[in-house]
This record gives C-alpha cells, structure tokens and sequence, in this order.
C-alpha cells in the first residue's frame, strides 16, 4: 500500500458531489481516479477547495486550506505548476496534465517545472505533439486516457433508430452560439422538424429562458422562431437523465475547442452509442473514429453536411451506432489506477528528491 495525496483547484467539491451534484470533466476524473486507487488498497488524500473534513469511499477529503502531510509515496498536482510544492517531502512528484499541456510552460510557472521535476501525466496523443522542447524532457510520454465509468459501458444496439434529434453537451462557452448559427443555417431548413438538445453544466436559473438570457452571448442574434423552437436548452440534470437524453439521440454536434485536452463528454456519448460530428481541433478527434463512428469536419457545410446525413439515412445512423458501441467503450477507471500505478509507483521510474529541506 502506498500513501498517495492528490490536489486540485478546480472547483469547490469534494467526492460526495459524484452523486449529487453536476461536475466538470476534470473535478469527476479526480473523484473516479482517487475512488480507483483507494480501491487497489492505497492510502488516499485528496486536497481541493472543499468545506471541511469528508470520508467518502475509501477516500479521505481536505480542504486546500489545511496543512498537508509532511511526506507521501506518491503526491500528484492536477495541472497547476503551483501545486508542485504543496508536499514538502513527497518520495515521488506527477503533474496530472488535465488541460493545455503547454499552460505548463507559462513564464510563472516554467521555473517549478524544472525545479521540481515532476513525472508528466497526459491524457491525449494531441498533448504529446505539442508538448514543449522547452519543458524538461520526457521520452517516452505516459499518456493514461481518461476511463470511462460503468453506467455507459457495455450497453446494447437500440431496436429502431431515435427521431431526428441532435444534442449537444459541452459548456455553452465552448462554441454553442457557432454550432447554432450552423444549425438554423445549414441543417435545420434540410431536416424539418429536428431539435438540438442543449445540455450540460450552466447558470440558467430555473426557469429562465435561455434565448432571453444567452441572445447574442451563447446563443446567436436574430434567430428565426422556427430556429429558437427547435433548440431545446434543458436545465442542469442529473447523470441518469443526461444519459436516458443522450441514448434517445441521434447524433452529438461538437465543433470543438483548442483548449480541449481530452473531451469526456464526445467520449461518454460515443460509449452510449451516439454518433458524434465533430471539428478537427485539440483533441477533440481522437475521441472519434472518422467515417466509421462518427465524422471530422471542418467547414460549416461539411460539418452541416455530416450532421444532416446522420439525422435523416438510417441506414447511416445504425452502422455508426453499433460501431460505437463496439469500438468506442473505452477502458474503465480501474483500469486508469492500475496503468497510474504501474507508471508512477513502479521501481523503473526515477526518484526524484524534495528540493526544499
């Protein structure tokens, strides 16, 4: 058994919030990975901007406000360079690389980077490619992908294919206004009576309309009313009915963004079995196979063009399903403790020394 402290500055949560609460790819990751590791025996503290003391599943959390454990086997930072030197004496240092890898290079934050040393742990082949020469050097790269969790795995084929309904569930900041301009433009007047289901973590208030709230923000100007009926922005739901929602699509649209380091929500989707049109930015393409699970698309009407062909041929429609849920079932988050604990509690690895005595 190993002693293993992790610490995030994502957001305010702690691992309750899995099960109550709507979370963000890289704050559920830390809950999945933390319950993981706990769960092969090791001894798990997570760190983040929780209220006060909580044992949750084998996992121990604390605020980021208190002082942490002089030493540990194992102390990984999740992605802030300010984070390297929160364990005094770790025997071993890791940087979980959840976003940009080359936020790591910042000239704030390059300077922890070579004086801690900390092992790199990315999860996408895009980090690799534009991980920095100006970075202390890794050869080769560990790149762990993200897992996926049990209640998307291993579903079976649908018996008929769902209506003509699109869904999209990303942050609305994460191009949404674009993807409906292209929607009201290019796909809805060639699939009359389709919807585009708008899910994901907001700040609507209940209630509240979102073209009222997001008109010329998240949601473009001047829309036609045929345009705002057909683009349903739900509530903030809980995991189930996210995943019921998504189930009874037809195909995920996602432009993608450049800061996309993995994408767990094209990932989840393609898991249930949802076809995805996707943009060819970040890392966005590696969570589709192109032309067989989903497609990678530039231009508007490329992508528009995709995007139409998966709401209206069935034909079309059921081979990517069944693809998807053949090919795109990912690994689970077991799996992900396991390839962390061969990778960074292994006797292969360098030990690097605490630099501060």
């Amino acid at each position: 058994m190993a002693t293993i402290i992790i610490a995030d500055t994502t957001k305010h949560y702690d691992g309750t919030y899995l099960e109550t609460r709507p979370l963000g790819g890289t704050e559920s990751s830390v809950i999945r990975l933390a319950r993981a590791l706990a769960h092969r025996g090791h001894d798990l503290t997570v760190h983040t901007n929780c209220d006060g003391p909580v044992d949750d599943q084998g996992v121990k959390w604390r605020p980021l406000s208190d002082t942490p454990s002089e030493s540990c086997d194992l102390y990984i930072a999740v992605q802030h360079p300010w984070l390297l030197p929160f364990v005094r004496n770790a025997r071993r240092r890791a940087i979980w690389v959840a976003w940009q890898v080359n936020h790591l290079k910042h000239y704030k934050q390059i300077w922890r980077m070579w004086l801690y040393r900390p092992i790199p742990v990315l999860i996408s082949l895009y980090q690799v490619r534009i991980y920095s020469p100006f970075l202390p050097k890794r050869d080769p790269h560990i790149v762990v992908p993200h897992g996926l969790p049990d209640d998307i795995r291993g579903l079976p084929s649908l018996a008929t294919p769902p209506p003509p309904r699109a869904i999209f569930t990303s942050r609305p900041n994460l191009e949404l206004k674009k993807l409906v301009e292209i929607w009201g433009t290019h796909i809805l007047p060639r699939v009359p009576g389709a919807t585009l289901d708008v899910c994901g973590v907001h700040d609507l208030a209940p209630g509240q309309d979102a073209w009222d709230a997001w008109e010329g923000s998240y949601l473009p100007k001047a829309q036609p009313p045929e345009v705002k009926r057909s683009v349903r922005v739900h509530p903030t739901m809980s995991r189930p009915q996210l995943n019921d929602l998504l189930r009874s699509s037809r195909v995920l649209l996602y432009l993608g963004h450049r800061l996309e380091a993995f994408c767990l929500a094209v990932a989840e989707a393609q898991a249930l079995g949802v076809p995805a049109v996707v943009g060819p930015i970040a890392a966005v393409p590696e969570r589709v196979l192109d032309g067989v699970t989903g497609f990678h698309r530039a231009g508007p009407k490329e992508f528009a063009d995709a995007a139409v062909s998966l709401l209206s041929d069935d034909g079309l429609w059921r081979r990517q399903h069944e693809a998807a849920l053949k090919y795109q079932q990912g690994i689970t988050w077991a799996e992900v403790a396991g390839r962390f604990e061969a990778a960074l509690l292994g006797d292969r690895l360098p030990l690097y020394r605490s630099v501060i005595s």
